[in-house]
């Protein structure tokens, strides 16, 4: 009977872990920086505006400003945020190829939500949830924003999981204008600025990992299934 319950115990214990609490969904900063997208994760994308917010403290910004103040929160009372991947995006320019790279965040002392992810070799010019442990955040999520290396119209763009494990992607703040105070005239160009070409980023070393774990997974349940079919049948005969 003992073997039993140990065996029933071990099951639960597999399936709690098999569905990935504690393993973060982003794994590979190149691809997820150029699709805002989560490596780890196969639900389809999809828009809401109604649920999450994307705000900033200023929608101008000029160049004796040191940051603006970048908060993600619900819009409604039983929503609940899992996961985000938070970086500022150049207004009327889209596409994986675009440069975004026009800042750099920085963590507030009282909020330790995001941790830094590594950009088009820029440190700082991204962040993503910091520590993933399957649970829901239901506070406000903040995070500074040092805007440098441009005077064009910006915005910043989240990607959200959402308590059920859905994936909702476009979730945008206000546009930030450049304001000139030392007579230099906002970028108003309608090139977008491009990164060069990068070679092909696979996820293929998380994807193998995942389906390695899940191989094992089903070895030991099949091997638990067997014991606890053993052990019953002595039971019963």
């Amino acid at each position: 009977m003992k073997s039993v319950t140990l065996a029933h115990v071990c099951l639960i214990l597999l399936i709690k872990k098999s569905t990935g609490n504690g393993i973060s969904p982003f794994t590979n900063a190149e691809k997820e920086c150029r699709t805002m997208l989560p490596s780890r994760m196969r639900s389809p994308a999809r828009e809401d505006r109604n649920l999450f917010s994307v705000h900033v403290s200023d929608t101008l910004y000029h160049e004796n400003m040191h940051h603006v103040l970048v908060t993600v929160s619900n819009r409604t009372v039983e929503g609940y945020i899992l996961g985000v991947l938070l970086q500022p995006s150049l207004v009327g320019c889209d596409g994986p190829d675009v440069d975004h790279n026009v800042g750099e965040f920085e963590m507030l002392e009282t909020d330790n939500y995001f941790r830094f992810l590594n950009c088009r070799k820029n440190p700082k010019g991204t962040v993503v949830t910091n520590i993933w442990t399957g649970k829901p955040y239901s506070g406000d999520i903040k995070v500074n924003f040092v805007i440098a290396n441009t005077r064009r119209k910006l915005k910043f763009r989240a990607t959200i999981i959402s308590q059920d494990g859905q994936l909702y992607v476009n979730n945008d703040s206000e546009e930030i204008r450049y304001i000139p105070v030392s007579g230099v005239d906002p970028d108003d160009s309608k090139e977008c600025p491009r990164i060069k070409a990068l070679p092909f980023i696979s996820d293929s070393g998380a994807s193998s990992d995942y389906r390695s774990g899940l191989s094992i997974s089903s070895a030991i349940l099949f091997l638990l299934s067997y014991m606890l079919s053993c052990d019953i049948s002595n039971i019963l005969f």
